[in-house]
C-alpha cells in the first residue's frame, strides 16, 4: 500500500522547466525574464501551499518582511 502524498502540485515538469531554460537564454545583463502567465501561477501557488505544509509541521521559519 503506497502512502498519500503531503502534497499535490499544480506546476506540471514542463512547465517547471521552462522558466529554467528561458533564464539560461537570457542576458546576464537583463533585469527581466518572460515566463508563461499559467505556469508562474500554479509556481506561486505550489510554494504557498508548501510553506503552509512545512509551517503545519514546523519545518519552516520564513523571514518577515522589514
Amino acid at each position: 500500500m503506497s502512502s498519500r502524498p503531503l502534497l499535490q502540485l499544480y506546476t506540471t515538469f514542463a512547465e517547471f522547466e521552462a522558466p529554467h531554460e528561458r533564464h539560461d537564454r537570457t542576458r546576464s545583463t537583463s533585469k527581466t525574464v518572460t515566463v508563461d502567465r499559467q505556469a508562474l501561477v500554479h509556481i506561486l501557488m505550489d510554494h504557498a501551499r508548501m510553506l503552509e505544509a512545512l509551517r503545519k509541521a514546523g519545518r519552516v521559519d520564513v523571514a518577515e518582511p522589514h
